[in-house]
């Protein structure tokens, strides 16, 4: 597909390294001109110095001949602006980065008046992953599948928990619960298990169940804990605003600390329900002064990455059983070897989103992937498919049918009935079905995950 970028900065790169790994013809666009040499120097793409809102630029890269244009620069207005040209000049689809909570909340209005496909958010994308995650505490990462029916977790075995050496067809019997292990990643190595696997503790192992079920299974496996009630967010970002309205919402108790004034005024009034401190939250005597040994988890939210990353390690240092960190550059994650501290990324999980979407336009006729989710630090991906009448081997026995290495079928959505297979199950027309899968394998519609007949 022809794609073009408007915006090279930390989302559009992270969009364009992914896009342009699967295949794509990818022309980014920024009027940085050490923006632009700097894209051309790593990426496999065009890169062009101008401003993407002004015709005689999107002419030349092509946007008139375009499949997509994501406009995704600092400036929401400047975004809309440019999925308006695009449409107008014959761009099929148009996506726009939009961060203001204010345009968030009016822009479903204006999405045909824009000419907009569709709108991104990486902070609100960013914050509602930290409200998953500290709604239930016992996981490490939440994926959703099926309209939320269906989620894989990612969870640490400690020394003597139930699935701590336990080969994984005697762990349903051990647990007394049937659950699907899609992924394990020990050390640097990324494993798609057979039932003869057996688990150790320290492994990450990514759990596939009925969303139902979740808190139950991490009861049966040990890792359950109390939900996070007294919750300490560091930094007033834009990622702290949206975080802060979903848990005061949850009847959480939320305490904010930001050393801006005017930030920390603005946030007391909107939000009178949380406590919120003018003070610098990387400072020692300010972090035991609001009791952060108390706290059930923390969240470093400035928009420093460095800050946010010393800051979780001074917590995790304390014994703060949950903490989450918000960095731009997910190379960062060697950094972290606490267990119970998880980064996010919304630059990733942005170009995640785009990728999910591109995918599906790629095949909009097929059984085409329709949601993607990277799992084990990338190495290994979970897709889910709408089946329709072109998928092969409908109706049989998922014994009989033989899929290419590394390759694992975690559960089917069948009207809401959630399966986790057997062999006797099958795959039907109008289920949905979840796939994990080595990173290394580009899977656009279902029928590539079967192996060659004959």
């Amino acid at each position: 597909m022809r794609i073009v970028i408007i915006g090279g900065g930390k989302v559009g790169f992270a969009i364009a390294a992914q896009l342009t790994q699967e295949g794509h013809d990818i022309t980014v666009v920024d009027k940085d001109r050490r923006i632009v040499d700097n894209i051309s120097d790593q990426l496999d793409c065009m890169a062009i110095c101008g401003s993407g809102a002004t015709v005689g630029v999107m002419r030349e890269a092509g946007v008139d001949n375009s499949d997509l244009l994501i406009a995704c620069t600092a400036q929401d207005e400047l975004n809309m602006l440019c999925c308006v040209f695009a449409s107008k000049l014959g761009c099929a689809s148009t996506i726009a980065r939009v961060r203001t909570p204010a345009y968030s909340e009016q822009l479903y209005l204006l999405r045909d008046e824009l000419g907009l496909s569709m709108t991104i958010n990486p902070e609100l994308t960013a914050a509602t992953e930290m409200f998953r995650l500290l709604e239930i505490p016992g996981v490490l990462k939440r994926d959703s599948f099926a309209h939320g029916r269906v989620e894989i977790v990612e969870v640490i075995p400690k020394p003597g928990d139930p699935m701590d050496g336990v080969r994984l067809m005697d762990l349903p019997k051990k647990i007394r619960c049937h659950i699907f292990v899609g992924a394990v990643q020990r050390g640097d190595e990324t494993i798609i298990p057979g039932g003869g696997f057996t688990l150790m503790a320290g492994d990450k192992v990514y759990l596939c169940a009925p969303a139902t079920e979740i808190v139950h299974i991490l009861r049966a496996i040990g890792e359950y804990r109390r939900k996070a009630r007294n919750i300490l967010l560091i930094g007033g970002s834009t990622v702290a605003e949206y975080l802060t309205a979903m848990l005061i919402k949850a009847d959480a108790k939320v305490k904010l600390i930001e050393n801006d004034a005017a930030r920390a005024e603005y946030f007391a009034e909107r939000f009178p329900e949380a406590e919120v401190i003018n003070a610098e939250g990387t400072s020692e005597l300010v972090l035991k002064e609001e009791n952060i040994d108390r706290m059930d988890a923390v969240a470093a939210l400035t928009t420093r990455d460095e800050e946010n990353l010393i800051l979780s390690m001074y917590v995790g240092a304390h014994g703060t059983r949950q903490i989450i960190t918000l960095v731009d550059h997910s190379e960062f994650s060697g950094l972290v070897t606490n267990p119970d501290n998880r980064l996010i990324s919304p630059k990733q999980m942005c170009a995640d989103e785009i990728v999910r979407y591109v995918r599906g336009m790629q095949n909009s006729t097929g059984s085409a992937v329709v949601m993607l989710h990277h799992l084990a630090d990338g190495g290994a991906d979970a897709l889910e498919f709408h089946v329709n009448e072109s998928c092969r081997n409908l109706g049989k026995k998922l014994r009989d049918i033989r899929l290419k290495p590394n390759i694992l079928i975690a559960c089917i959505n069948r009207r809401g009935k959630i399966i986790i297979p057997g062999g006797a199950d099958s795959i039907e027309t109008g289920d949905t079905v979840i796939v994990i899968c080595g990173s290394n394998r580009v899977i656009l519609d279902i029928n590539d995950i079967f192996a060659t007949e004959g």
